[in-house]
């Protein structure tokens, strides 16, 4: 009896602790059914925001998309066009250095034609300069000649004219001896003289000492016989008077002095020099003339090596303007290479671009789907587990942790929006920047 009583006192206590426990149950099924309701209907707004989102992105990105085709569409436009005008321009630019080239090959023919002609040219001036100097060399010692020759024959004509005048005084100088020996001779027979005899022999042979260089015949017999003072004046008188007669006989100055002329046989070969040097001055006019017209020659040839080193000068000054002209066509393809380049290094990137947003927008896609699976499944768990919550005491621990997920749940939500806002912000900045551009 007494372990019956003891038994229901036990049991209830227990159905006491079990009411207990119960009332505990049915206040923490109503609280976790009021935050069940609250989590619920908070999902259930921040789904409908989810989706008003999602709806909002889906349109902003088919809108993108579009506006993506059609820039792209219209960017493929404007590259082929750039592309194709590009080309077209290489081609023109192409066409026209090869043209270019052809000129600077054929320009630079005719430069090395025309240095060769220049060179030759050169050579020719150098030998006609040697030549020139040559003949002004040539042509001063004749000058000089020249006037030695001029100054000669003015001595020499002075010489001659001293001589002319040395015979006219010799001819007249006869014409008195002569008539004083005949004089002389009539006053010796008819009168007798005043004089010694030595006197008038030593007088006699002076005078004849004075004829005999005019006689050719008395030279030498006549030279001896005045040496001889035994000679009595009668003989001295007979020679005086052949001598006389000789001088008389003569029928031109030229006999008469014949010997005077042989005595000053060097002054008569002057005369021959004087021929010799005008002979000689002749023929250097003769030779300056020639001189003048080389050197006007050589003047007509210098003449045409200066329109020569004209030509040459033009045409290395064509040179320098198609070398120029090359250079600058040059830098112009080179310009408008760059340009392709620089097109097409922003044609990769924009497609780079394109794809990298393509896929930042795929995996935007996933996220926002995992997120919206996520939110789906905390709906479906708490509708199994009600039917066993009567049967379980649920615990403090499970309701706080409830509390946690969902508040983790939606700290991850909020997180996740925040995360996508930046992107958003992103691709309204890319977006403007491809409308600036």
């Amino acid at each position: 009896m007494g372990d019956l009583e003891r038994d229901a006192r036990e049991l209830s206590a227990q159905v006491e602790q079990l009411t207990r426990a119960l009332s505990e149950a049915e206040r923490d099924k109503s609280r976790t059914q009021l935050e069940h309701n609250e989590n619920t209907q908070r999902l259930q707004e921040e789904l409908k925001a989810a989706m008003e989102v999602e709806r909002a992105m889906s349109t902003e990105l088919q809108a993108l998309k579009q506006e993506l085709q059609h820039k792209g569409s219209h960017n493929r436009q404007q590259d082929e066009e750039l592309m194709s005008a590009m080309r077209e321009q290489v081609l023109r630019l192409s066409q026209k250095e090869q043209v270019l080239e052809q000129r600077l090959e054929s320009v630079c023919q005719e430069n090395e034609e025309l240095r060769a002609s220049l060179a030759s040219l050169d050579a020719r001036l150098a030998l006609h300069d040697q030549l020139n100097e040559q003949h002004s060399q040539q042509l001063a010692e004749a000058w000089q000649e020249v006037e030695a020759a001029r100054g000669r024959s003015q001595q020499l004509q002075a010489q001659v004219e001293e001589l002319q005048e040395e015979v006219s005084l010799q001819e007249a100088r006869s014409y008195g001896d002569t008539s004083l020996l005949s004089e002389l001779e009539s006053s010796l027979e008819t009168t007798g003289l005043g004089v010694s005899k030595e006197e008038l022999t030593q007088e006699m042979g002076s005078i004849l000492q004075l004829l005999l260089p005019l006689t050719q015949e008395l030279n030498g017999s006549e030279q001896s016989g005045v040496a001889d003072q035994q000679e009595d004046l009668k003989a001295m008188l007979h020679r005086l008077k052949g001598v006389a007669q000789t001088i008389s006989q003569a029928s031109r100055p030229q006999e008469l002095n014949q010997g005077f002329v042989e005595t000053m046989g060097d002054e008569s070969g002057n005369l021959s020099t004087t021929q010799e040097l005008r002979d000689q001055n002749v023929q250097l006019q003769q030779e300056n003339a020639e001189l003048m017209q080389k050197l006007q020659s050589v003047q007509g040839q210098t003449e045409v090596v200066q329109q020569a080193i004209k030509d040459r000068d033009e045409a290395i000054a064509k040179k320098n303007r198609m070398e120029e002209e090359l250079v600058r066509s040059k830098n112009d393809m080179m310009s408008l290479n760059n340009q392709l380049l620089e097109a097409i290094q922003r044609k990769l990137e924009l497609s780079q671009e394109l794809e990298a947003w393509q896929d930042d927008i795929q995996i935007f896609i996933n996220q926002q789907l995992k997120s919206q699976q996520q939110l789906e499944q905390p709906q479906k768990k708490p509708a199994s587990n009600n039917s066993m919550s009567f049967f379980r005491r649920p615990s403090r621990t499970a309701s706080t942790w409830s509390r946690q997920s969902s508040a983790s749940s939606w700290n991850s939500d909020c997180d996740q929006d925040k995360n996508q806002s930046p992107w958003r912000d992103w691709l309204r900045r890319g977006k403007g920047v491809q409308y600036s551009k």
